[in-house]
């Protein structure tokens, strides 16, 4: 697929061509992307966005590459990466307010900390962008970003500007309901006063526990699976982490890729891992885990790009 900087030459942002994906994932695996384009602003992504719908090309965005695998042959047509901009952090009152799409999730949980303000303490520790954060409804110890979204701004794929409100995003535990051709550019949120030194606390309680149980060095894409949950929508099953960890499987290796020896819920790239690596230990936890307790692991992590 050839596309030339020239035909989209009001862009301002950078556009690398041929991009190994790997250096812009977490879990530092994936072959490499067409092109990666990175707007500086709304009317950046929009003149990438038409023109890219104009020509026929699939559209994939990125932030910082978290809950994320791409497949050992990269993908086509052109990946949106918001990471170097959408950056800006507006507040409008004491309580609320707008983050663009590639604002860090723990810089914003940061300054919330600072101002008293409470509602992403579950944030300490969390890496990705406001963005993914609110598409995947991203959360930890019983919160979630629905808490504190009250609406989104998004651009779909021919440039045209939409608001969702929290319930027309209909949150589902990691995930949303927003239409699969929006971006969100930016997130309307609300918080809570509090004391600041107890949100302080609270995060540092936090943040120790999740080194205790995720205290993971090597590249990683986050949770594999989603933990599963009853029909009502409620959660007394053990932890996806627990029933890998019961099936045996913790250290188990294929290739470069190893389920975590400190958590089972976690895949970790040992030098050169491969997607393919990933993928089969995967369903070797998916097959473990049914034949032993009869539960259908479901992914939490977004597999995308050809093999």
């Amino acid at each position: 697929m050839k596309i030339a900087q020239s035909a989209i030459s009001a862009f301002k942002g950078r556009m690398l061509f041929d991009v190994p994906m790997k250096d812009y994932t977490s879990f530092r695996i994936g072959g490499n992307a067409d092109v990666m384009a990175f707007p500086v602003n709304e009317d950046d992504l929009i003149e990438v966005m038409r023109f890219a719908a104009g020509k026929g090309f699939p559209v994939f965005v990125i932030g910082r590459g978290t809950n994320l695998l791409i497949r050992d042959n990269g993908i086509r047509g052109v990946v949106i990466n918001v990471s170097e901009g959408f950056k800006e952090t507006i507040w409008l009152e004491d309580d609320a307010a707008v983050a663009g799409s590639g604002v860090l999730l723990i810089e914003l949980a940061s300054l919330c900390k600072d101002k008293g303000l409470s509602g992403l303490e579950f944030a300490a520790g969390i890496p990705g962008t406001i963005g993914g954060a609110v598409f995947m409804n991203a959360g930890a110890y019983g919160k979630e970003m629905k808490d504190v979204v009250e609406r989104v701004e998004a651009v779909d794929m021919n440039g045209q500007k939409h608001s969702f409100d929290n319930a027309a995003m209909k949150f589902s535990y990691r995930g949303c309901a927003l239409p699969a051709n929006m971006i969100i550019t930016k997130a309307h949120l609300k918080f809570k006063k509090d004391n600041p030194d107890e949100i302080k606390k609270r995060m540092k309680e936090l943040k120790e526990k999740r080194r205790a149980t995720q205290a993971i060095n090597l590249p990683n894409a986050g949770s594999i699976f989603r933990n599963p949950v009853e029909a009502n929508g409620r959660s007394p099953l053990p932890s996806a982490g627990k029933l890998i960890e019961e099936a045996g499987l913790k250290g188990t290796k294929c290739g470069d890729a190893q389920i975590s020896e400190v958590h089972g819920n976690y895949i970790v790239n040992l030098g050169n891992a491969t997607a393919m690596d990933v993928l089969a230990l995967v369903a070797m936890a998916r097959d473990k885990v049914f034949k032993a307790q009869g539960i259908l692991l479901e992914t939490e992590i977004t597999v995308v790009g050809e093999d």
